[in-house]
């Protein structure tokens, strides 16, 4: 009998170690296939940003959108956005990629982010003088242009703040030897916020091909740490309505600029990353790139890459401590630039990843 109970003992000893070691095994395999899963995510949201308005700078970056969606306004935004957003200012500019420092869920980051979608042309379409007017522009040619498209009419201004305007292509238009492009459909208005389409009747106006309401939908998100450790996108747009889960067990996120030098080389294959700043840096605020300025332009197109850490965590708790008590992102950069993650206490049972990985802006690199 002595003999037996002992033998039992061992072999439940023996099955609770494996099952622990199993359960460990599982839980580090799930955090492996998340981290690969939201790095794959965000650097396909990410890698593409600034397409479609990058080759006209100084009329784009840093403008204020002005959007209209069913006769309603709907950019600058009349409320606050919703959790974990609400912090983020209600007029939101465009830029290829912007950084707001601490406004997520647990001092988390916040990333900002418009790519284009059209498919047909980067190079922005210069509008004839003094044809801006209500419900159209005229244009050159309106080769590739299509019932439904979304564009963008800006003009550069001596001084901020700089406007520019979303409209949507009316329905049934077919782009060619025409030289009128009308508006219309949800996205079509005429005055916004206070501006008309008419007011860029004056100056070099453009129009920028962004995408169609179908199909090829452009992507002016908001990207952030939401409740219950969930990684969440909104779209400023409201292609797609409402707050979208991407991700869950993502606790915190971090982002680090990479700037080159100032000013720009004219030549885009000569622009290189120098340096890496943080989006807490003096000219990289958010504050600082939302400004409408030449500055502000410059700074805007100088990032050339962003570098993003994530700290990621398991559902599953073990009996004993297996994560210490604070993580490192960006390690490898100067002290200033790392960040300390402090893990929450009672959660140190829980098994935790840091992951960053760089993600190139090629359409900045080649803005102009």
């Amino acid at each position: 009998m002595v003999i037996g109970l002992v033998l039992t003992l061992t072999i439940s000893t023996m099955v609770a170690r494996q099952e622990a070691v199993r359960r460990g095994v599982t839980s580090g395999n799930d955090l492996t296939s998340n981290a690969a899963y939201v790095s794959y995510l965000l650097d396909q949201e990410l890698r593409s940003a600034g397409a479609g308005f990058s080759q006209a700078v100084a009329s784009n970056y840093g403008c204020t959108l002005l959007v209209s969606r069913d006769s309603s306004q709907l950019l600058p935004s009349p409320g606050a956005f919703p959790t974990p957003f609400a912090t983020v200012p209600q007029s939101p500019v465009l830029a290829p990629l912007m950084v707001f420092a601490g406004a997520g869920a647990g001092g988390s980051d916040v990333i900002s982010v418009a790519t284009g979608n059209s498919g047909l042309a980067e190079a922005a379409l210069s509008v004839v003088p003094g044809t801006a007017a209500a419900g159209q522009v005229r244009l050159t040619n309106t080769l590739g242009v299509r019932g439904g498209d979304l564009v963008l009419v800006s003009q550069p201004r001596a001084a901020p703040p700089l406007n520019c305007m979303l409209q949507q292509v009316g329905a049934g238009f077919a782009g060619g030897s025409a030289e009128v492009l009308t508006f219309g459909g949800r996205y079509g208005a005429n005055v916004i916020n206070g501006v008309a389409l008419a007011d860029f009747a004056v100056g070099n106006t453009t129009v920028s091909l962004l995408g169609n309401v179908t199909g090829n939908r452009p992507r002016l998100q908001l990207l952030g740490i939401g409740a219950n450790n969930t990684l969440v996108a909104y779209d400023l747009l409201q292609l797609t309505t409402g707050s979208q889960a991407l991700a869950e067990g993502v606790v915190d996120m971090r982002v680090r600029y990479g700037v080159a030098t100032l000013p720009l080389n004219p030549l885009p294959a000569n622009r290189t990353v120098a340096n890496w700043v943080a989006p807490t840096a003096n000219g990289y605020t958010a504050a600082a790139l939302r400004a409408g300025t030449a500055a502000a332009q410059a700074n805007l197109q100088s990032i050339l890459a962003v570098r993003v850490g994530l700290v990621l965590r398991s559902d599953l708790a073990e009996k004993d401590a297996v994560t210490n008590s604070t993580l490192t992102l960006f390690g490898d950069l100067p002290t200033a630039l790392r960040h300390t993650f402090t893990v929450p206490t009672g959660t140190t049972t829980q098994r935790y990843r840091t992951v960053e990985f760089t993600v190139p802006l090629r359409n900045v690199r080649f803005s102009r």
